[in-house]
């Protein structure tokens, strides 16, 4: 009885296919490994360790021998060529980011820093604004209503959402935020 016989064959014991794997394994190991070798360099054997794992998997059934190697072929041609897509799109990624130098990096890193914990900082002396500021500066500066859209909304006067506006933001001018803070966001804008 053929080896390809052997693994194909469903009434057998585990141990049994797992004898026949073996000697399929041996015997086309080394044509496998030689072809990916070409493709993946030193990543051949990985390759071909996952496209066993995937043969013993699926357990299709063959017609001969040569239906079999030509199957195990195109699996590890197909594995390669994931591969290098793979690596591929890996260095695309990498080459994305390449026209940053160190420092602009950097520069750029310390900026979105200091314009992240500025806008912190005002959003939470927003949040200590009187409710009724509060709520109108939100709905207009975050929100971006109009005017007449707010007095609409909370029912009160156009007057009074100018009023309020107005009235946080003289808040908001009177807080002193870390002149150092603010400096260095500037400093590092243009």
């Amino acid at each position: 009885m053929s080896t390809l016989h052997d693994y194909q064959n469903t009434n057998q014991s585990l141990k049994e296919r797992e004898s026949s794997f073996a000697v399929i394994y041996n015997k086309y190991y080394p044509e496998l490994y030689f072809m990916s070798r070409r493709f993946v360099g030193d990543q051949a054997p990985d390759i071909l360790a996952e496209v066993f794992i995937r043969f013993w998997n699926r357990q299709r059934q063959f017609d001969n021998e040569f239906h079999l190697i030509s199957y195990l072929r195109v699996m590890v041609h197909n594995a390669c060529i994931d591969y290098l897509k793979m690596q591929q799109r890996q260095l695309q990624s990498l080459q994305d980011f390449s026209y940053l130098s160190d420092q602009e990096y950097e520069d750029h890193y310390f900026r979105e820093v200091m314009e992240g914990r500025l806008f912190s900082l005002i959003m939470e002396e927003i949040e200590r604004l009187p409710e009724h500021c509060k709520i109108v500066f939100k709905m207009s500066y975050i929100d971006g209503l109009r005017n007449a859209e707010i007095a609409r909304l909370l029912n009160i006067k156009d007057a009074s959402v100018r009023v309020r506006k107005s009235e946080a933001l003289r808040i908001l001018r009177s807080v002193r935020f870390p002149i150092c803070l603010l400096l260095l966001v500037v400093a590092y804008r243009g």
